[in-house]
Order: C-alpha cells, then structure tokens, then sequence
C-alpha cells in the first residue's frame, strides 16, 4: 500500500473521530396564524400572528467531547416574526439564546443570555406550553414566564438531576462602573420529577427593571421624563421601580390521557417613583393564579381548558382560554386557540383598568375576546 494511500486513510480516520466527539445541529420552529380580536383600541381586528404557540426560532446547539465526561456547549437562538422577517427581542440577532459553558457529571455551567428559571422550571408545567400560547399565559405574562425577558450578561448553573431532583442559581452582571449592584438580576430554582408528578419553584430578582429587564433606554428619575418601555397597562405604570422581584410554584400529575396542573406566581415591584409620564409611587404586588386540564382523545387529537385570575392593587384580570391541537405529525401540527379575559377596577397607569391578552393591543372595554387559528413546524 502506498504512502499516499496510508495517509489518506488516517486523515478520514481522524476525521471521523473528530466527528464523533462534536456535534452541530441546526433547528427551529415556524408558528404563524390568524388571530381575530374583539377589541383592541375600540375596533375589531384581524391580523397574521406569529408565534402563537410559542415563538418562531432558529439556532444552532452544539457540543464537544473534552474527555473526562466533559463536554463544551454551545447555543445560539434567534426568534423572528414569520410574516415580516423581522428579528424579535429588539433586533437582537440571538435574542432568545446565546451562550457557551462546560456541561457534565457535576451538572452544567453556562456564560451568556439565557432564560430564568421563571422560564426553564415553571413553562412547561403552565397552559400556555401544553395547548393556550401566549393568549393562556398571566395577565401581561408580568412575571415572565411566557419568555418574553431572557437574561444577559448571565453566569447559570444546573445541578445534575439526583432522585428526580434539580438544582439551580445564576447571577447577571450590571455591568456598571462604580456600582456592583445597579442593573443585576439574579435567581435561584428547583425542581421535582417523579413518574406522573412534576414540582418546580423559581426565583429572580432584578435590579433597575425599566433598563435590565424592559429594554428601556434609560432608567427612571423622580419628577424627570421617563420614557416608558412598557404598554402593558397592567403593569406599566410600575416601570419605574428600583426593584422587582417574582417568585412562583407549580405542579402537574398526569392521569393517563388527562393531566391537571396549578401554579402561583407573585411579582412585586418595589421604590416606584412619579415622573412626568408616570403616577404611580412606591410598591405594587401582583399575585397570578392558575388552574388547567388537558385531556389526549387520541395521539393525534388534543385539548384543554385553563382559568388564569392575577390581582393587582386595585385590579383585577380573570381570564378563560381553551386550545386544541390536530398533530399531522411529530413535527408538524394545527391550532385553535379562544381566550376572554375581564378586567376590573383601577390599573397600574391610574384609569379604569381594561382587558389586554398578553401581545395584543389593549381593549377599550373591561373584555376582550382572541380567536386564533394557527400551524407549528419544527425542524
């Protein structure tokens, strides 16, 4: 054999090896519907929605084998709006995700943005994952667990899972000179899984939301002009705070075809102060409640029905949403989703408090009823 041959030989051996020990994979998911709308400014409306059962995504996940059972990994995430192509999080190019760390037998360590435990511990035990979307998730998903606020300039630990149990903390550095703790968040998660039965509980603080969390430009100033990042009326007026801390528990337990889950989530925004454009001073707590079933006719066929009630300090939002789903296969599937929600009282801005489904314009009115019919492809 000659030598030419014997080296080429070991250049694809060392290639596949190589191979072997890395992994890239390229995914994502398009979600585009109809949704009509009731009310949304004093009109009804029709409109092309995006990422009505979660958000159109692509990214890239990837690892390497460093030996020793350690591995290196990697995730970049991008979310788009499907009907105009536009990149979502403000114009980030990976806005989702975007990370690097070490992952093995002593769990995993991750540098980046990524999402809280909020996200990561309480999502897939809501109504919102399992068949409602965002129309299903807490009045103004003010706590965060729908995904709308991933965290940057994020260190994140995860426990290996011992007796179905698992563990988490991560720390998001502000970043400003001079002052450790302006514009930091940081949080802490649990959780529990054994056969039909799922616990988790979540934790985040975050420092200078209207900045940190809302993507504001700058921050609030007593008596100054603030230019508020937020036009949720729930919680909008509240922009302005100091601090804001959520905290949240939930739990599902699966009866064959049938599962029921509950969850509880409490977001306090604390030290508010009053501009030019804001009223509101001082502290404001929000407590969301939840309570869903969804039933599996067949293994294609699904539906569920969820009850979602969130007070405010002188709020108060009760929402009702049913979703099914007709799966063509793994990949690709069908939605229709209805929700209503009623508001009542005095909402976060000092007005009579009106309804407004988490990414819609709000009501003119205390209701506001959402039809959306959608398809979801992953890939």
């Amino acid at each position: 054999m000659s030598k030419k041959i014997v080296v080429l030989l070991a250049l694809t051996c060392l290639a596949e090896a190589a191979q072997a020990q890395s992994s890239v994979t390229l995914y994502g998911v398009a979600d585009d519907g109809i949704t009509y709308t009731n009310n949304q400014g004093g009109h009804a409306n029709y409109q092309t929605f995006s990422g009505g059962m979660g958000g159109s995504k692509f990214g890239l996940l990837g690892s390497e084998d460093l030996g020793g059972g350690t591995s290196a990994i990697f995730q970049l995430e991008s979310g788009y709006d499907v009907n105009s192509g536009k990149l979502g999080y403000n114009g980030r190019l990976f806005g989702r995700q975007s990370y690097v760390g070490l992952s093995g037998n002593y769990g995993s360590v991750r540098l980046g943005r990524q999402y809280d435990f909020m996200v990561t511990n309480l999502q897939p035990l809501t109504s919102s994952l399992a068949f409602g979307g965002s129309l299903s998730s807490h009045a103004g998903d003010v706590d965060g667990i729908w995904g709308t606020y991933p965290v940057s300039n994020t260190l994140k630990y995860v426990s290996p899972t011992y007796h179905g149990i698992t563990a988490g903390a991560l720390y998001s550095f502000g970043g400003v000179a001079g002052s450790v703790g302006d514009s930091r968040q940081y949080g802490f998660g649990l959780s529990y899984a054994n056969g039909p039965l799922k616990l988790a509980a979540a934790y985040l603080y975050v420092n200078n939301p209207a900045v940190t969390r809302f993507d504001g430009t700058t921050g609030a100033t007593a008596g100054q002009a603030f230019t508020n990042p937020v036009t949720n009326p729930i919680y909008s007026g509240y922009a302005t705070a100091h601090s804001m801390q959520t905290l949240g528990v939930g739990g599902n337990y699966q009866f064959g075809a049938t599962k029921l889950g509950a969850l509880y989530t409490n977001t306090r925004f604390s030290n508010a102060v009053a501009t030019t454009s804001t009223s509101f001073q001082g502290s404001a707590t929000l407590d969301s409640y939840e309570a869903f079933v969804s039933h599996s006719f067949t293994p294609a066929v699904m539906a569920g029905l969820t009850y979602d009630y969130t007070s405010s300090p002188h709020a108060h939002y009760n929402q009702v949403a049913a979703g099914s789903e007709y799966s063509f296969s793994k990949r690709t599937f069908t939605y229709l989703i209805v929700a209503w929600q009623r508001a009542s009282g005095v909402d976060s801005t000092g007005h009579a408090a009106v309804a407004d489904l988490t990414y819609l314009s709000p009501s003119s009115t205390p209701n506001q009823v959402a039809v959306r019919v959608g398809i979801r492809h992953s890939f």
